[in-house]
């Protein structure tokens, strides 16, 4: 049955969220996603997505082909939910109902939900207008190889509706296995890829704003009224490259994953030796800090009162021409307003070993300090993937260097900690922001627009966002194809983006100045500094200067 509106959006992200099990994977490409998204088979298809998908196979495929992988990785991961729950076999039972709007896709989507549960496949596959002339036989050599036969075998110069059947059965053993079931649908996606001309091809590179939101976040959708009052409203609809003049050369390679997707043993060994540390500083002004923000949400004076305690400084009243009985003051709970708190941390090479030791170490108490505070935090790090072996930087050069490419490197965001999540479960992902990254860069506009669009989404009034950062933003091939000034430029009009939203902005640089960036900024030459100046951010930020009510 439809969801009713306004709550359509709200309903489907929170069972995402909560069937996810916290898992963010990208984004379901719009090509390959429900033709409808407000009944309750696309919450669960974009549900089981979140799931079950792993995005490490996804990187397998060309532009060309993430499409048609897209299909069958839906197929294959709303056949083990409908395994699952009962619920959602019964929400998921008609294909018909959830398969993609353009035709050649949902004729093999529905295929595949039928062969992936052991059912037959009686309709055809492939349309008869389609020229179907094979430049290889990589399929049909690929399935003979599957099947257990070596020997060579003289294939076919087209692809029929046989192969792919026998294909997706083939598949259909390997639904568990992530990996060799990429393996064993990728000769029926390369030959999809090449069979299916351009204009004939669904559109695979445009992906729904509304999926892209959803698979990016793990907090629920707010009402459009709530995202208008936000400075940066324009921008969480659609980026506006142009005006900002910023631009992307290919934004395929970027990732945005859970700290546990990176982390290794070694990373966990690295956080073992930062306990090691002298931490008594650092607990001082944690503790400090915590009874700050506990004074200020608990203890506050109303006076001029008939009754309560006897105010001594206006006694002086009950001797005037006209006594006055308000010499009373009494004690009122005062609740600090709710905040949210996100702390976004710079992981580029640039951040030496000191840096990033005093920075873990700061965040892990002040997390735990507002947490113990009632105040919701994230904790966010954000850097480039790639070093000498950049396929973004690879692909400009095949296509002879466009002048003015845009970013040419790969953005790698991490999430450390979810608002949603408790510290004690999470803490560990510090190892991660310990390890060294040499040759990793940092763009900090786009991680700025990331970080603030997933805090805009909070329900408290109060947003705050601390950036900890080594200096102004950087990257080698970026600055090469468009000038020193276009990452500064862009991290600018973002900033102002920001400040002109409710977002309360601040900066820490370690080492290097952020002043000429930030409005609020703080610079640490010492990395034993680091905690220090974020506790007198956080201090400031949460609870800034009151005149107390009724005094005199």
């Amino acid at each position: 049955m439809p969801f009713r509106q306004p709550q359509e959006h709200a309903l489907i992200e929170a069972w995402t969220r909560t069937y996810a099990s916290g898992r963010v994977t990208p984004a379901l490409l719009a090509s390959a996603q429900p033709a409808a998204m407000k009944d309750r088979g696309a919450a669960d298809a974009l549900a089981a997505w979140r799931r079950w998908h792993d995005s490490k196979q996804q990187t397998k495929f060309t532009d060309s082909e993430q499409c048609w992988y897209s299909l069958l990785e839906r197929a294959r991961v709303e056949t083990l939910a409908c395994r699952e729950l009962p619920g959602i076999a019964h929400n998921l039972a008609d294909p018909v109902t959830t398969a993609p709007a353009n035709n050649e896709m949902a004729t093999l989507y529905q295929a595949a939900r039928l062969a992936f549960q052991g059912l037959p496949v009686d309709h055809d596959i492939l349309p008869a207008s389609v020229a179907l002339d094979a430049p290889s036989n990589l399929l049909k050599r690929a399935l003979k190889q599957i099947l257990g036969q070596t020997s060579p075998v003289q294939a076919p110069a087209t692809i029929n509706d046989e192969e792919l059947k026998e294909g997706l059965r083939l598949a259909a053993h390997h639904l568990q296995d992530s990996s060799a079931f990429a393996t064993h649908v990728a000769p029926m996606v390369q030959q999809l890829a090449l069979f299916f001309t351009p204009s004939q091809a669904p559109r695979s590179l445009t992906i729904s704003q509304e999926v892209a939101d959803h698979q990016d976040r793990e907090e629920d959708e707010p009402h459009d009224d709530e995202l208008a009052e936000s400075g940066l409203a324009n921008e969480l609809a659609e980026r506006d490259d142009q005006k900002q003049h910023y631009a992307v050369f290919s934004r395929h390679w970027d990732t945005t994953q859970p700290a546990s997707y990176w982390l290794q043993p070694s990373d966990l060994e690295a956080l073992k030796e930062l306990h090691q540390l002298d931490q008594r500083r650092i607990k001082q002004l944690a503790h400090r800090l915590q009874r700050r923000l506990l004074v200020a949400s608990q203890r506050r004076w109303l006076f001029d009162q008939e009754d309560g305690r006897l105010d001594n400084r206006r006694l002086a009243r009950l001797l005037d021409d006209k006594p006055t009985q308000r010499v009373f003051r009494i004690e009122k709970e005062a609740l600090m307003p709710e905040a949210c708190v996100t702390l976004l941390v710079d992981q580029s090479g640039s951040m030496n070993v000191k840096r990033r030791q005093m920075a873990a170490l700061a965040i892990e108490l002040a997390v735990h300090t507002l947490e113990t505070c009632k105040i919701r935090c994230e904790v966010l790090g954000f850097t480039t993937r790639y070093t000498a072996d950049n396929p973004v930087f690879q692909r400009w050069q095949q296509l002879g260097k466009p002048e003015q490419p845009g970013r040419l490197n790969a953005l790698q965001h991490i999430i450390y900690k979810t608002p949603e999540q408790p510290w004690r479960r999470t803490k560990q992902h510090l190892g991660l922001l310990l390890r060294q990254m040499p040759g990793h860069e940092n763009i900090d506009g786009e991680a700025l627009h990331w970080a603030a669009s997933r805090l805009s989404r909070q329900p408290q009034p109060r947003k705050i966002m601390i950036v900890i950062s080594d200096g102004a933003p950087y990257d080698k091939a970026t600055t090469q194809a468009n000038g020193r000034e276009f990452l500064e430029r862009h991290l600018r009009h973002i900033i102002k983006d920001i400040e002109k939203s409710p977002i309360q902005l601040a900066a820490i640089g370690t080492g290097q100045d952020v002043a000429r960036f930030y409005n609020n900024a703080l610079t640490v030459r010492s990395p034993e500094a680091v905690a220090e100046r974020l506790f007198e951010q956080l201090g400031g930020l949460l609870v800034p200067a009151q005149t107390i009510e009724g005094s005199p």
